[in-house]
């Protein structure tokens, strides 16, 4: 099946380390676009013919109203991250994916919530489901003291993350939890590795970011909020054996405390969740099972709706 994969600069610094290692897997030509607009002028003017599969590696929501330009891609397939803001009520994009899979009428979208494609599959959306994964070159364990009892370190600003800055606020203002900065790399890998439990607050995306599997990789205990339950199954996420999980205020705490309290159950909760995402969720363990998701026939949306079009008219600028 002959494959072009189309990547922004921006969605590639997360994703070249998938597109390296999926070059064991199966042949493909990638194309480096600039932005979205880069994108948009690239799928107006290229020649497709003689490709079966054409990826967009992208995000929907960046692309905004420029998405009609994927239309002249055959067999689309659409690689987004993003696509959990489908169900945050403040991202802009809320409950609007499903009307612009439609309007494109004939396409796959890859996204990283089980419980989302399944959701987007009950709407007559061609949906797969490929976790997040991490760059197993960059994130490792140093085995540095661990200084700093539990953080998290990252981005709460955006108003996508309202309920998550709402909530570790608090904790930072209780005293329970510091919130952190790093540049990315070295000094991102080296900060998490001074840091003991690494506290995540995915409220509301039901599905698991990246850092939860780069703060395992680098050793740290993981207490993330919990999402549903068939994400950590797909995940091989186990309760209190490589992860610790909690959905409020009060099991945070009571998490927390617990953790300290039990430092020899801390390190082997962390010794085990650090063992199952370097082997099943680096970037290299997604490349092998990518060509996969290719293989099968693109399935028809459903004709657009009055609903959907309502929606379309606030899909970006």
């Amino acid at each position: 099946m002959k494959t072009l994969v189309v990547s922004t600069d921006g969605k590639l610094m997360v994703t070249r380390p998938l597109w390296e290692a999926a070059k064991q897997h199966f042949d493909f030509d990638h194309v480096e676009v600039t932005r979205e607009h880069g994108l948009e002028a690239y799928f107006n003017g290229a020649d497709f013919s003689g490709y079966d599969r054409v990826i967009a590696d992208t995000n929907l929501r960046r692309l905004g109203k420029r998405y009609q330009c994927l239309k002249r891609a055959p067999g689309l397939v659409i690689f987004d991250h993003d696509v959990c803001q489908n169900n945050v009520p403040t991202s802009e994009w809320y409950r609007r994916y499903p009307a612009v899979l439609r309007d494109l009428e004939k396409a796959r979208i890859i996204v990283s919530g089980a419980s989302l494609a399944g959701q987007l599959r009950e709407e007559g959306i061609d949906a797969c489901f490929l976790p997040k994964g991490y760059d197993g070159t960059t994130i490792t364990d140093l085995g540095l003291d661990r200084t700093i009892e539990s953080a998290f370190v990252g981005r709460v600003k955006n108003k996508v993350y309202k309920r998550r800055k709402r909530f570790l606020l608090r904790q930072e203002k209780l005293g329970k939890v510091q919130l952190l900065r790093a540049d990315p790399g070295e000094p991102y890998n080296r900060l998490l590795n001074e840091i003991r439990v690494f506290v995540s607050a995915d409220i509301g995306f039901n599905e698991y970011m990246i850092k939860n599997f780069e703060a395992m990789a680098a050793g740290c205990v993981l207490l993330a909020w919990r999402q549903p339950v068939l994400e950590q199954q797909e995940l091989g996420f186990l309760e209190n054996e490589n992860v610790v999980l909690y959905d409020s205020e009060a099991e945070l705490h009571e998490r927390l405390q617990w953790l300290q309290d039990n430092p020899e159950k801390a390190g082997a909760i962390a010794r085990a969740g650090q063992e199952i995402v370097s082997e099943q969720h680096t970037w290299a363990c997604r490349a092998a099972t990518f060509p996969g998701l290719l293989d099968a026939e693109i399935m028809s949306a459903p004709a657009v709706s009055w609903k959907d079009r309502i929606r379309l008219l606030g899909a970006g600028k």
